[in-house]
């Protein structure tokens, strides 16, 4: 190559532009690069499925423990359910159970009875992952 005027002369046999090779190994390293990115959906999607059944399941035993705390006071008593969807349809949600245990805390006599309210909401895990339960409790007083 020679110079003329200060600027260089690119020779015919070499034009601009990429070739093939160049082409391959960039489409070669942005595949690599996707299948990376891809790889973390199915392992984000679970979490999220996951976090929003703990979230209803949360739900559910608030609900319960609601109910339980403002009805009338009773010492001994247990039960389960299935908890509904609510409206519109009030259909049970199936993938969800709930039970409940009340019981007198020792050393108390009535009338300054104090009773403990145990709510458990049992559901299935992120796809059909084993069983998680959310449990809260709290202490009523007579």
């Amino acid at each position: 190559m020679g110079k003329e005027g200060g600027m260089q002369r690119r020779d015919r046999r070499d034009p601009p532009g990429l070739t093939v090779v160049e082409v391959l190994v960039a489409t070669v390293i942005l595949a690599i690069g996707l299948l990376g990115v891809l790889s973390a959906f199915p392992t984000g999607y679970l979490d999220v499925v996951g976090s929003g059944g703990q979230s209803k399941a949360m739900s559910y035993a608030r609900q319960k423990m609601e109910e339980l705390k403002n009805g009338p006071f009773t010492v001994l008593g247990s039960g389960s359910d299935v908890p509904t969807l609510g409206p519109p349809s009030n259909a049970p949600d199936l993938g969800f159970t709930r039970s409940w245990m009340i019981a007198q805390v020792p050393g108390t006599t009535a009338p300054l009875r104090l009773a403990r309210i145990t709510v458990t909401v049992t559901f299935r895990g992120a796809g059909g992952a084993r069983p998680q339960t959310v449990t809260l409790e709290t202490m009523r007083a007579e």
